[in-house]
């Protein structure tokens, strides 16, 4: 309830200064002005109202994709509140400074806004579905000639609520999956972003995709439930077997802490999967030695692990793995695109945040995911899926 009040207070305080700045301006601008910040109140306090009387099921998918809506029209409200008084004040400053008055505080303003709602709309309707093909060759010492150019897909983060109302945009991730033609295709979890609930009927979509030799996953730290809002030890037992079930449903062999052996052209490659819990900053993890417990020496090891910071214990155990693959960060869904590479609040947060990562002969690559939450906004960090592809060094 807190964060309503915040809210509607911030909300206000811009229509008062808004309202004040814009008084001897031309009667079109104010009406433009009204007419905009109008549709945003409406919009706020709609989806508050919803949230507050709501009595269903909270993980329904409805209802989560909802919670991610209504961040982001709490976001935009936050940072439109944010920079109306900073540049206010700003200006208000310069002016004392310069001994007169500087009549671009209003349109300073309103620009500024008019960019902000910009981004927001096409980080919401747009980018959050502008699904990326990245591309990676990963060199491996030693690699089997028959695993030579081998083809790994690397999907994670679905947070399979964020397609509500748009189910047709996760059919044409996996249609592009199977364009990629994958040997191996790999989900390193978080399906879910509350409650089991929200997979829905996604799993006949999620069986469409191709892949010569299969598609393993592991669970992320939301698929126990944990951040479902009346999580017990009940529902989180439910909530793990429900995910998993699901899961097989959508012909992923999921890997809880467990392993196993496939065969490529004859060569062996070993699976590992771990499992995540936890929260931000204190995020726990599985049975690390249980997952690579196995005496195999396939031509290929590779792990899944959904946090990437698990990396800093993985590259220091007495198995090493060639490849480990990681999502989790998102990039944190927004980044800024500069010709020295992407700036982004993850990289503050994270130590692996996304793309690839090396250390003595292991390879990490970490990828920003297709899903949102939080906010149902991408802005400059797009969905994406990863092509890997095998080369001996």
């Amino acid at each position: 309830m807190g964060i309503f009040i915040i809210l509607i207070l911030t909300d206000l305080f811009v229509w008062w200064r808004l309202l004040t700045d814009m008084k001897k301006n031309s009667r079109v601008a104010l009406a433009l002005a009204i007419a905009v910040k109008s549709i945003m109140t409406a919009l706020l306090l709609w989806l508050i109202t919803g949230m507050i009387f709501y009595r269903g099921d909270f993980a329904d998918p409805a209802n989560a994709f909802g919670n991610i809506a209504f961040g982001t029209v709490a976001a935009l409200t936050i940072t439109i509140g944010i920079s109306y008084s900073a540049i206010s004040i700003s200006i208000r400053i310069l002016s004392r400074m310069l001994h007169r008055r500087l009549t671009l505080l209003t349109w300073a303003n309103i620009i500024f806004a008019g960019v902000i709602i910009i981004l927001f709309a096409d980080g919401y309707f747009r980018q959050r579905f502008d699904v990326r093909t990245i591309t990676q060759e990963i060199i491996v010492d030693n690699l089997d000639h028959r695993l030579e150019r081998m083809k790994i897909v690397l999907i994670s983060d679905l947070h399979l609520s964020s397609y509500y109302g748009h189910y047709d945009r996760l059919e044409d991730v996996i249609e592009s999956v199977n364009d990629l033609e994958p040997d191996i295709l790999f989900n390193t979890g978080d399906f879910i972003t509350y409650g089991w609930q929200e997979f829905g009927g996604c799993d006949t979509i999620l069986r469409r995709a191709r892949s010569t030799i299969g598609a393993f996953a592991i669970p992320g730290n939301h698929d126990d439930g944990t951040y479902y809002t009346d999580f017990d030890e009940a529902y989180g037992e439910e909530c793990t077997e429900m995910i998993n079930r699901k899961v097989a449903a959508s012909g992923y062999t999921m890997l809880n802490d467990s392993f196993l052996t496939v065969s490529y052209k004859g060569a062996g490659i070993l699976i590992a999967g771990v499992i995540t819990h936890g929260h931000h900053l204190d995020m726990r993890y599985g049975d690390f030695e249980k997952a690579m417990s196995s005496p195999d020496t396939s031509a290929l090891k590779i792990l899944l692990v959904h946090d990437p910071a698990a990396w800093d214990t993985v590259r220091f155990l007495p198995t090493e793995y060639d490849l480990t693959l990681s999502g989790h960060t998102h990039g944190m869904q927004v980044g800024l695109p500069t010709p020295w590479g992407t700036i982004t609040p993850a990289s503050y947060f994270h130590k692996y945040w996304g793309g690839h990562y090396e250390f003595k002969g292991m390879d990490l690559f970490v990828t920003t995911g297709l899903g949102t939450m939080g906010l149902a906004e991408r802005i400059f960090m797009p969905p994406e899926i990863v092509l890997l592809t095998l080369k001996s060094k």
